[in-house]
């Protein structure tokens, strides 16, 4: 059975909504470990009007290893949670979900880790320096190089840079970087979807891919050459594609992975085509890492509204990812 350590999120947010709704629906061969506060999911599970056994996990009999209730490991709550009203307070509550969950399965005790929605900003504003679940997996895990994607049925999409300010994107990126993100990319395609050669597809960084160098040279500076590189390496690899029409396919050419050069330029596409049913995956990490895609959503906490989708699509990548890596 395929254990996951699920990291419940913002606990005034729609995580604990999620979970509860989610729980009765994963498949059987899976044990979701939740990370929270037990009161806090009794009280949201009562409001929610969701009849479910809560109990704590401690990992040590195989009573535990059962189905039948919610396992949660027990995380303190300084102050009470109201739905709806985010609180500074919540912070370190927040982080200590995630990093023990992080440090459980990095010390095996899991095969994959999955991550409810949290607020940057939140946690910014309590004072905790904090850019986002993926540059934190990396630290915590000491991982050189990670990659963002979002995948659904449709398309998959990867981020040579993440969290950034438009204005940094140019120089954070160049020749080497570039390569090690779609060498990463490749080669998890190939392991953990089974794609022996994945056709990719990188975008350019301006307008019309640069149009010739008449609209930026990114694309002749560093763009290009990564590409030509690989490409000689063998990659299946094409570009730098205009990022307006690198979407539009016929059947015959389809990718099996879009590169994209900075956040809003290649997830706006992904989540239009599936909002609330794509998982964000942290690709290079020496675990299995998925994530929700969607925010906090603080106006539907604790109201019902919440959809479990993408919970539920992540917990099934999650497992589905660590069946292969196990089979390989």
């Amino acid at each position: 059975m395929t254990k996951i350590a699920v990291s419940s999120g913002d606990p005034a947010g729609i995580g604990p909504d999620i979970c509860i709704k989610a729980f009765d629906q994963i498949s059987k061969d899976c044990l979701p470990i939740f990370f929270g506060n037990i009161e806090l999911f009794k009280e949201r599970a009562e409001l929610l009007r969701i009849k479910i056994n809560i109990e704590e996990y401690t990992g040590d009999n195989k009573k535990q290893c059962s189905s039948d209730s919610l396992k949660l490991v027990n995380q303190t709550l300084n102050e009470k949670v109201i739905p709806g009203e985010p609180s500074l307070h919540s912070a370190n509550y927040i982080l200590n979900n995630f990093k023990q969950s992080v440090k459980r399965t990095l010390d095996g005790e899991f095969d994959a880790i999955v991550t409810c929605p949290i607020n940057k900003q939140l946690i910014n504003d309590s004072g905790i320096a904090f850019t986002g679940h993926t540059e934190e997996l990396a630290q915590l895990s000491n991982t050189q190089q990670v990659v963002m994607m979002l995948v659904n049925e449709k398309i998959k999409v990867a981020l040579a840079s993440t969290h950034l300010p438009i204005k940094e994107v140019p120089s954070f990126l160049n020749e080497e970087l570039l390569k090690e993100i779609i060498l990463i990319t490749n080669e998890s395609l190939k392991k953990n979807w089974g794609i022996a050669d994945p056709l990719i597809k990188v975008l350019g960084l301006n307008p019309h891919a640069g149009d010739g160098g008449h609209i930026g040279k990114e694309e002749q500076e560093f763009i290009t050459p990564a590409i030509n590189n690989l490409k000689n390496k063998g990659l299946n690899i094409t570009g730098p594609l205009s990022a307006d029409t690198a979407f539009v396919e016929k059947n015959s050419e389809k990718a099996d992975v879009f590169i994209a050069m900075f956040h809003d330029q290649g997830l706006p596409v992904i989540k239009a085509l599936g909002f609330g049913e794509t998982v964000n995956i942290t690709l290079g990490l020496p675990f299995i890492r998925t994530s929700v895609d969607h925010g906090t959503a603080y106006d539907i906490s604790g109201t019902g509204a919440a959809d479990e989708s993408s919970l539920l699509a992540a917990i099934e990548v999650a497992k589905t990812m660590s069946k292969k890596r196990n089979n390989a």
